[in-house]
Parts: C-alpha cells; structure tokens; sequence
C-alpha cells in the first residue's frame, strides 16, 4: 500500500510540473541572454562638466522628463518591446520578452549605444495570488546603464 502511494503521488506530482512551462521559458531566457543580452557602446559623447549632477547623472533629472526631451534636444532613448512568446500569466500562460533600448544622436540618426535585456512573466501551473517572473541580466540597471556607457564627463 505504501508503494502504491508513492508511485501515486509521484505521478500526481509530475503531472503537476509537466504543464508549467516556467522552467522552459527560464531556459530560453537565459539561451537569448548570453547570445546578446547586456550594454553595448558604439560611439561615446563626452558632455562639458556642467551636464552632469553633483551624483555624476548626466542630463539631471533625465528620468522625470517626457522620453523625448529626456537628453536634451540633441539625442533621443528609445524603447522597444518585442514579445517573444505571448500569454497571459495570471492565467498560467508563459510570456518571453525582448527589450532594447537605444541612444540615438539625432543630426545623423545614428545609434551610439544600446542595451538588451529578456523578461518572463508567469508560466506556473497554479497562480496564487500572483505569477512568477524573471530577468536577465538581473544586474542591469537599466537604462540608467547605458546613458552612464554613452555619455560621459569631460576631464574623466
């Protein structure tokens, strides 16, 4: 009888986690991270001195203006989400996201820098409350990241 228990609640067990596709989407995830995930700086800009807070944050108060007045009239930040995978996680369902950012100067239109990152939302066979969700690279501070990659002081 023991046995049987075992074997049932093995079973019940697997078809639990065989419909909870969190863990697929952790590993596709992490396949797009390491392909091409993280900063990259084509061209750095070197701003005078007084375009940058006591803090060293270039263009002061960047985060609290409109996207397109964020630096100033000369470059532009932009956002793009692209879903990879969609669904709905409060309901259970998996989403597998891109999101690439770019400074942009704007007399050639050319890109100076950008940054990736990957996001999974949900994916659980039981949603309690809320879904689970993770990022990578975990670490990256965006777009705060790139706009310190690009931009950078004068006489540093």
């Amino acid at each position: 009888m023991r046995r049987l228990s075992v074997v049932v609640g093995g079973l019940v067990i697997s078809w639990l986690l065989a419909g909870c596709e969190r863990w697929d989407l952790d590993r596709q995830m992490e396949a797009l991270c390491k392909k091409d995930a993280g900063v990259k700086v084509y061209e750095k800009v070197t701003l005078p001195p007084e375009m940058f807070d006591q803090n060293g944050e270039p263009f002061p108060g960047w985060a609290n203006r409109p996207p397109e007045q964020r630096l100033g009239p000369s470059y532009r930040i932009t956002w793009v989400i692209t879903d990879l995978k969609r669904g709905d996680p409060m309901r259970g369902e998996g989403r597998l996201s891109r999101s690439r950012r770019e400074v942009v100067r704007l007399s050639d239109g050319k890109v100076l820098g950008e940054s990736v990152s990957y996001s999974r939302s949900g994916g659980d066979f039981i949603v309690l409350g809320h879904f689970t969700s993770n990022t990578c690279p975990e670490r990256l501070g965006l777009p705060r990241d790139l706009i310190h990659a690009v931009f950078i002081k004068r006489g540093d």
